[in-house]
């Protein structure tokens, strides 16, 4: 799956996700292999609970944590891609309201 700055991306349908103390958890129902997120992670993974692009993804980041926008897309990227090997989230397209 290649993910760009204007890719439409949102969590996996086959994954279950909760919040336990501070941190997410995320279980692939293919794999059976638990994931958690904490921080940045955390901020993004609740960011594609619905489409999102890397671009919309970044100005949420942004808004919490202290990272500017050029190195912001980058890691973003890659953590989608991290995100994308690790089957928890798909490709979708943007609906308009």
């Amino acid at each position: 799956m290649v993910i760009d700055s204007s890719t439409p991306v949102k969590q996996s349908s086959i994954q279950v996700s909760t919040f336990l103390d501070e941190e997410i958890v995320i279980l692939n129902l293919e794999s059976s292999l638990y994931f958690g997120l904490e921080g940045v992670g955390a901020c993004i993974w609740s960011a594609i609970e619905e489409p999102a692009n890397a671009a919309e993804i970044c100005r949420k980041v942004m808004e919490r944590f202290d990272v500017g926008e050029d190195q912001c897309l980058n890691e973003v990227l890659g953590f989608l891609d991290q995100l994308a090997t690790a089957g928890l989230i798909e490709t979708t397209s943007l609906t308009a309201c």
